[in-house]
């Protein structure tokens, strides 16, 4: 297959989960007496779009990472802060509070929570200064993501299922999902999934990582057990989408699932010997054959290059399907990929021929994690600024 034709079914499959078509699929519950609106994270102004077509909203809050607003009277935008929570993110939470603590059990409370919603929706224990310091201070030291949310939740008045418990009305959660596994108690920090908040641990885990551990009050808003969670969309919603796209460009796929993880340079030699197996004819899989992935992978980041972890991947598969009629692309679905522009790249097995005529070395651009400028000087960067959704990223290869 070729670079452009892989790259318009990228594009196509990060659209297919638009967040306001798969919300308004989704808006099948009974409307309450009165319908009131809270929507946080990286898809909120498309899932509060179809939410407010399809139920009269007596009153909303929507914090996004966009500034776009659009103009509705009955409901209330912030610009919250993302990767850290900023004052919108806090007072977005407030307001919310506000909102559902006036609604009664005849009343329906929707939340429309996705990606991104940990920071973009926040009201902290301590001073929000303090808190984006210890998460910075844990990730740092090398915390993992449940100790940074164990963390988290301990911290927030509204993480961990605690935001529900601010409502008595009748509650259903829609969701999409930006994790591995779509464990409904870490999107988003699981801001109305029921758990149980330990206290005791996240002080624990603050002191093995030598963080000041601040002074902070228990928590005494006990999570609603009655919440009804949809899934809205998923990573495996999206390579579905791209299967049907792959089988109307003619090729036959086999998905290996939504649970890639692992440094993406080293998922990307795992991955590229499956590519490389079936393109030797060594594999009982037979082709042409596309294969599917997706997940999220990390960057080990040494240099002081540009870039994210799809680009990374990409980058190092450059030299493993050199000369061999392979078609690979690594994008996320929301646009973003790490500090750079770009939301991923795509090579094929002519790139790593291509580049070193024009004097690049793939090698010496990876050991500096500048990824970001080995595709955009060769023209391989897929670029489509924030799209507005997140499930996570998605790779693709095309072996013929």
């Amino acid at each position: 297959m070729d670079l452009n034709t892989l790259k318009k079914i990228v594009l196509e499959t990060i659209k297919s989960v638009d967040p306001y078509k798969m919300t308004k699929e989704k808006c099948t519950m009974a409307p309450g007496k009165r319908n009131f609106l809270v929507a946080f994270g990286k898809a909120s102004l498309g899932m509060a779009k179809a939410i407010s077509e399809v139920f009269e909203i007596s009153a909303g809050v929507v914090s996004t990472n966009q500034n776009a607003f659009p103009d509705n009277g009955r409901i209330e935008y912030f610009q919250g802060g993302h990767p850290f929570p900023n004052a919108e993110s806090v007072k977005a939470a407030k307001r919310a509070i506000e909102i559902i603590r006036s609604a009664n059990e005849e009343d329906l409370v929707i939340f429309a929570i996705s990606g991104g919603g940990s920071a973009l929706f926040e009201y902290p224990k301590i001073d929000l200064e303090i808190l984006n310091e210890i998460t910075k201070q844990l990730m740092r030291s090398g915390a993992d993501i449940y100790e940074l949310n164990t963390v988290r939740k301990a911290l927030s008045y509204v993480k961990g299922g605690k935001l529900a418990g601010f409502t008595k009305a009748r509650i259903v959660s829609l969701v999409i999902s930006d994790v591995v596994g779509d464990d409904l108690s870490t999107i988003a920090s699981g801001p109305t999934y029921p758990q149980r908040i330990n206290e005791e641990e996240a002080i624990a885990i603050m002191k093995k990582y030598k963080v000041k551990v601040p002074s902070f009050k228990k928590d005494d808003i006990l999570p609603r057990q009655n919440v009804k969670h949809v899934i809205v969309a998923s990573n495996k919603d999206a390579c579905e989408n791209a299967k049907k796209l792959l089988k109307d460009a003619g090729y036959d796929s086999i998905y290996l699932g939504s649970a890639i993880q692992g440094e993406a340079r080293e998922v990307a030699k795992a991955l590229g010997g499956i590519y490389t197996e079936i393109e030797k004819g060594n594999s009982d899989l037979k082709k042409p054959l596309a294969v599917l992935s997706g997940g999220e992978t990390t960057v080990n980041v040494k240099g002081n290059g540009l870039g994210g972890r799809n680009q990374e991947m990409a980058l190092a598969m450059v030299e493993i399907i050199k000369d061999k009629k392979i078609t690979f692309a690594s994008f996320g679905t929301d646009g973003i990929d790490g500090n750079s522009p770009a939301d991923g790249a795509i090579v094929d097995g002519k790139t790593f021929e291509m580049t070193k005529s024009l004097g690049f070395d793939p090698k010496d651009f990876l050991s500096r994690n500048d990824a970001f400028n080995f595709f955009d000087k060769t023209g391989l960067s897929i670029i489509t600024g924030p799209t507005g959704t997140n499930v996570m990223d998605i790779q693709i290869a095309v072996v013929e």
